[in-house]
């Protein structure tokens, strides 16, 4: 009997995704991509477009 593993399932969410909803704008996104998105004081969802247009993060270059 040949079983499928999970990793093999085509409906399955990437284990890295988490999808939050931005407390600005309201839109969904993934936290854990590599971008500027955020736990603005370790609560608050913030997107990478909010974080950069209203300038609370700031990457060290």
């Amino acid at each position: 009997m040949d079983k499928k593993t999970v990793s093999e399932s085509p409906n399955q969410i990437d284990d890295n995704e988490k999808i939050e909803i931005c407390y600005m704008c309201h839109q969904e996104f993934n936290i854990n991509e590599d971008d500027d998105s955020h736990y603005h004081y370790d609560n608050y969802p913030m997107c990478a477009y909010c974080s950069e247009f209203y300038g609370f993060y700031k990457k060290d270059r």
